[in-house]
């Protein structure tokens, strides 16, 4: 796809939950790139279930799939207590959990959940114990897929997502008056969140935005949200670096 380039002028509307967009945000200062930070979710600590602690000290394997699910734990377990070998979707995630458990973490190339179930480390799980630490609701197909194969999986809760009590109005005032052309999203939640708070008046307009999103299975949601294949952009993962580079690729700009 060959993306129309943006305005520089114009801010790039980023919409990670708050508290997970501090890098990008810093990096786009660093390079003077306008932006609007709008959250639209944030993230609560839930309290470990009784049996949370066996599961974990007991597991063959422990997946996180975010870097909420690491700090959140963290808050109540001490990571350092699980001794089965540590896998993060993400390199972020793997940061945050390498620094709090002391250990080397395994991280897919593919940063999504796909490319975790490819790992080598994941094909022969037959009668393995593997905990997913992980926030409310959320995607199934590690599970399943892990399931398939022959793996007894289990949940831990460490944080669910909330919504923020925004006014969509006020919210779609505001990114007009900002002259918003692109909205970052990170994922299918946030994206039906905001077509669920802006008005339905104001839908045509967010269908042509130009969209930054991370992964395939987004992009389908947005088409059957009205948004046409061409005005979307997929990042190379979710993580910092590579919206960054997603960014300033649709700016016409490249740095090191």
């Amino acid at each position: 796809m060959i993306a129309p380039l943006l305005d520089p002028r114009s801010p790039v509307l980023i919409t990670r939950p708050a508290g997970k967009a501090d890098q990008l945000l810093a990096s786009l200062d660093e390079l003077a790139i306008p932006y609007l930070y709008q959250p639209l979710i944030t993230t609560q600590l839930v309290p470990l279930k009784a049996k949370a602690g066996a599961l974990l000290a007991q597991a063959d394997q422990v997946i996180f799939v975010s870097v909420s699910a690491v700090s959140c734990l963290q808050q109540q377990y001490d990571c350092k207590n699980i001794t089965a070998p540590l896998i993060a979707v993400g390199t972020t995630t793997a940061t945050v959990l390498e620094k709090c458990s002391g250990r080397e973490v395994l991280v897919p190339a593919d940063q999504r959940s796909e490319g975790l179930l490819a790992l080598p480390q994941l094909q022969d799980v037959v009668d393995k114990h593997i905990v997913i630490v992980r926030g409310n609701a959320g995607r199934e197909l590690i599970k399943k897929g892990l399931q398939q194969r022959g793996a007894h999986i289990h949940y831990v809760q460490s944080y669910r997502r909330v919504p923020l009590p925004l006014d969509g109005q006020s919210l779609s005032d505001q990114w007009h008056q900002q002259h918003i052309q692109c909205i970052v999203v990170t994922s299918n939640e946030i994206l039906q969140l905001i077509f669920e708070l802006l008005p339905k008046e104001q839908h045509s307009w967010l269908q042509q935005q130009l969209w930054i999103m991370v992964s395939p299975r987004m992009k389908e949601a947005a088409i059957e949200l009205g948004i046409d294949a061409s005005r979307i952009y997929l990042s190379a993962s979710a993580n910092d670096q590579a919206l960054l580079e997603a960014i300033c690729q649709l700016r016409g700009t490249c740095h090191d």
